[in-house]
């Protein structure tokens, strides 16, 4: 046995070697003066999608020098209240970009840049691409941006990714032999045990893991199971030396009974595969505790190509009867492994439900309800697994349509689909472009800092219609209320500043004008600041702002100061 365990210890650690070998260990420095510590991790599980790239820690400070990690020249420059928030992009000679996100400001070169297409363009949130390899060229070293806490971030850090240049497929940063101190291995304390037969209708069987030896789990005695053919997760962390930050792991191996049924190796990700985590990982359990359970099968349309030497997508047939061994290596990008052990048993089946109908994963689906009052059209590409399709309609007569619940939102969609449901009343033409679909979306969800209460529909032949991505509650209502504005510091001589909401949907935007002239307001949150620069005279001025819904409700704000 000892000899069995030593041989998966050095398979997995050749896998390891193997995948950081093919990346160079030389080019890249650190992108900050101070030793870097992690916040997050490259795969790590983040709401519907991974986390592309490593998170470094700046001493909880903000302004901290942001250094070009190689020669190279800025390419792209982004300015977001979400996702990156302020976003320098670098090309460098060897075939790869870095990224450099949440910054606070660039260098003074580069803000005059910004700003002046800002105002050319009468945008703050700004996506500058396709910039000239002579325009801003840096060293390696040389300082390019400050630090910060902008658009999607929750606490100070700088976000740094290195990408192919050509395919923008994105690689571990720690691959390519940043200073990064980690001897720790991988934690785990629960291993899932899921029905292979039906996978999102059911909750998994959580064992509780205990810590046999360093870096060893097992989950007790022999553990008997009612399903023939089964499914396996665990909950892995990952850490490293002085954080208490909990990190993503970048590779499983499943074996059992010392076959090797399975092998997971996220070197890299595809931003247009990257909500395909709902697949990855077990949607359902992280929706309902909040808890990341890594899979150790692949489900039938799931995209992601991090699998290999799969036998049966990972699916264990125990229907023999037999004691199978099961043993899962995880390991970080460093190296670092740990194993879980367990048995399991298959004893007499419990019965199930039978489905009444079926949505089938990979293919069309197309579905009326026997009412007429609820439709949905299912691209090939929306569902990871089969699913039983369970549509239930309540009435609301003196509403505006009824109240379906559809599917359940624990149900993961990795694309839009679209959802018709029928009005009870005729509506005037003016209310058309009104309607909105009541349905709660979590903030994690969206690109915002809000939970969502509704998204907008459009009237089609007497049905509110929209292409929708998450399955649960839908009703229809309308929306004629525009965004609040709100005067917030109204006493402050150096910024004018407001907050935006909106009451169901999200504000698209809001502009602001001095003595009718645009004027750049900054975006955090649901807060919207605008210094005074050479845009705003001395003197009585005049100030506007208009900001609008998803359903074009429109607010309008006038007010006068002095500056």
């Amino acid at each position: 046995m000892k000899n069995i365990c030593f041989l998966f210890l050095s398979l997995i650690c050749y896998t390891t070697v193997r995948a950081q070998d093919q990346f160079p260990k030389n080019d890249f420095i650190s992108p900050l003066k101070i030793p870097i510590q992690l916040a997050g991790s490259f795969a790590e599980c983040r709401p519907n999608h991974f986390h592309t790239g490593i998170d470094l820690k700046t001493n909880n400070k903000e302004n901290l020098p942001v250094l070009a990690a190689a020669d190279g020249f800025i390419s792209r420059i982004s300015i977001s209240h979400a996702g990156y928030g302020n976003c320098i992009y670098m090309e460098h000679p060897n075939g790869y970009t870095t990224v450099y996100g949440h910054l606070n400001n660039f260098m003074p070169e580069v803000m005059a840049y910004v700003k002046a297409e800002q105002y050319r363009q009468q945008k703050w949130n700004v996506d500058l691409k396709g910039l000239s390899s002579t325009q801003f060229q840096y060293q390696q070293g040389a300082q390019i941006a400050y630090s910060g806490n902008t658009g999607g971030s929750t606490a100070p850090h700088l976000h740094f990714e290195i990408r192919d240049t050509k395919t923008e497929a994105v690689y571990n940063a720690l691959f390519f032999g940043l200073p990064v101190k980690d001897n720790i291995a991988p934690k785990a304390t629960k291993l899932a045990v899921y029905n292979a037969e039906s996978f999102f209708g059911q909750t998994p069987l959580l064992l509780k893991l205990q810590q046999s030896a360093p870096g060893k789990y097992t989950a007790g005695k022999t553990t008997f199971l009612s399903y023939k053919k089964i499914m396996l997760g665990t909950d892995a962390k990952d850490f490293t030396n002085g954080s208490t930050n909990w990190l993503g792991i970048t590779g499983l191996q499943l074996y059992a009974d010392e076959q090797l049924i399975s092998e997971v190796q996220i070197t890299q990700l595809n931003f247009a595969q990257n909500r395909a985590v709902n697949a990855y990982a077990d949607f359902r359990t992280y929706q309902m505790k909040g808890i990341w359970l890594h899979g150790l099968y692949r489900l039938p349309n799931n995209p992601l190509e991090v699998y290999q030497n799969m036998v049966d997508n990972g699916v264990l047939d125990i229907s023999d009867g037999r004691i199978h061994q099961i043993r899962i290596i995880m390991k970080d990008a460093l190296g670092n492994t740990a194993s879980i052990s367990h048995s399991v048993q298959y004893r007499a089946a419990t019965p199930t439900t039978a489905c009444k109908g079926i949505f089938k994963a990979g293919q069309r689906n197309i579905y009326k309800h026997f009412t007429g009052n609820v439709y949905l059209m299912l691209p090939e590409n929306v569902l990871y697994d089969d699913v039983c399709f369970n549509i239930r309609e309540s009435l609301q007569p003196t509403k505006l349509s009824n109240f379906f619940e559809i599917l359940k939102p624990e149900i993961p969609a990795h694309d839009y689909f679209v959802l018709g449901i029928k009005l009870h009343k005729t509506l005037p033409p003016n209310l058309y472009e009104k309607l909105v679909f009541i349905h709660k979306i979590p903030k994690a969800a969206l690109p915002g800092s809000n939970d969502q209460e509704a998204q907008a529909a459009h009237w089609d032949s007497g049905y509110a219609v929209a292409k929708v991505r998450s399955f649960g509650n839908y009703s229809v209502a309308i929306d004629t209320t525009a965004p609040k504005i709100i005067r917030i510091n109204p006493q402050s001589k150096s910024l004018i500043q407001f907050t935006v909401t909106d009451n169901l949907t999200f504000v698209t935007g809001l502009k602001g004008f001095i003595n009718d002239q645009w004027v750049c307001f900054s975006r955090k949150g649901n807060t919207y600041t605008y210094v005074p620069d050479e845009h705003c005279p001395t003197g009585s001025q005049t100030l506007k702002l208009i900001a609008e819904d998803e359903n074009k409700n429109q607010s309008v704000y006038r007010a006068t100061f002095t500056r």
